[in-house]
Formats: structure tokens, sequence, C-alpha cells
């Protein structure tokens, strides 16, 4: 692994743990042990470091939805895979990111929003997919189902609309996906849900026990 990567690798850890307005160029050198003229040599400031971190962390989540799609026994399968690694961003994510984006880096939040847009429709052939299986009902209309969840993902990034004092975003991302997934399912298709999520559950309990 490069300089380079090394630094994007560690940079996007601090950001999305511990804010990005609370990080500093020299926090991030310091972490990485290298001199803040070093990381300035690679990365002109903070905002170009930040969209470096960024960038990654889109094209990583790329990766990771075609493997998923690869590798997934249905779709109902792949989808619930999807649903436990939204869990696992969400769980490790600083609520405080989106709002200093969205604050302090406007285009860069705007960018992460349109990502969000074609991902969104990444799903349309894995649907069409589904109903060939007979696990998605074939009188839904995904372009109008795949809308709804975008303004729902879309809501959860401004912290003025949902009360995050009361649910946690975990808890609006499992709201959300199983809504989701359990609405277009059929009955074989809901069958495979409640076992897919008691076997995460299980999962969950076993690393809150360690």
């Amino acid at each position: 692994m490069n300089l380079r990567d090394k630094i994007v690798e560690k940079a996007s850890l601090l950001f999305f743990h511990n804010g990005v307005k609370s990080m500093t160029m020299s926090d991030i050198a310091n972490e990485l042990g290298i001199s803040k003229r070093t990381l300035y040599e690679v990365f002109r400031d903070k905002e170009e470091l930040l969209e470096a971190c960024i960038s990654a962390r889109m094209s990583k989540a790329d990766e990771e939805m075609r493997a998923l799609a690869n590798n997934s026994e249905d779709v109902i399968d792949t989808m619930m895979h999807v649903y436990a690694q939204q869990m696992n961003e969400m769980r490790n994510l600083n609520r405080s990111v989106l709002h200093d984006l969205k604050k302090y880096y406007s285009h860069i939040f705007k960018k992460m929003e349109c990502k969000q847009k074609e991902d969104i429709h990444y799903l349309l052939p894995l649907l069409n997919k589904g109903v060939q299986q007979g696990l998605i009902r074939p009188d839904v209309n995904f372009d109008i189902i795949l809308w709804l969840v975008r303004s729902q993902f879309k809501a959860m990034m401004d912290d003025d609309y949902l009360p995050m004092d009361k649910y946690s975003t975990r808890e609006f991302v499992q709201a959300i996906i199983l809504s989701f997934i359990r609405g277009i399912a059929t009955s074989a298709g809901n069958e495979k849900v409640d076992m897919i999520m008691e076997n995460l559950k299980k999962k969950e309990d076993g690393r809150e026990e360690e």
C-alpha cells in the first residue's frame, strides 16, 4: 500500500468515527506517524483529503455491492446482506459526519446524494430477477418504490427532520429497509426474510456477548 492510500485509509477512520470538523491535518499526521509537511505534500488541504476519503468509501461500497450480487443465492439473500452492510456502516459512523459535510463541505455532500440516487437504481434488475424467482411480487411499481426508499434515506441526512434524540440511525435504517423488503416480497420471500433476520440477530447477540 502506497503512502497516499495509507493516508486515505487512516483519515477515513478518523473522519467517520470522530466527525470531520473536529479532525485537523495535524491530528491525522500524528495518527499516521508522519510530519504535517509530508501530509501536505500528498494532499493540498483537508478538503482534498476528505474528498479522497469519500470517493474511496463510495468505490468500496460499489465493489461490495457487486460482490454481494454475484455471491448471494437469490434476491432476498442479496438485499438482506445489503441491509446487514448498511447496519454495520451506520453503527460505525459518527452522526456529526453528515452534519459537518452538509454545513462545511456542501459540494461533497451533494456528490454523495447523487451517488445514492445511482445506487438505489442498481436494485432494479435485481428486483426483476426476484420476480422471476417468485420471491418479489410482480404487481409492484419498482420506480415508485425506489423513489420512496431514496426519499427516506435522504430524510435521514437531515438532522432537523428526524427525531434523532428519540431513535438511533440504526433503528431508522432497519425500519426503512425491512418495510421496503417485506412490502414487495411474496409469502415465500418473507419466509426467507424471517430466516435471515433470525440468523443476523444471533450474530448480533454473539457480538454483544464478546
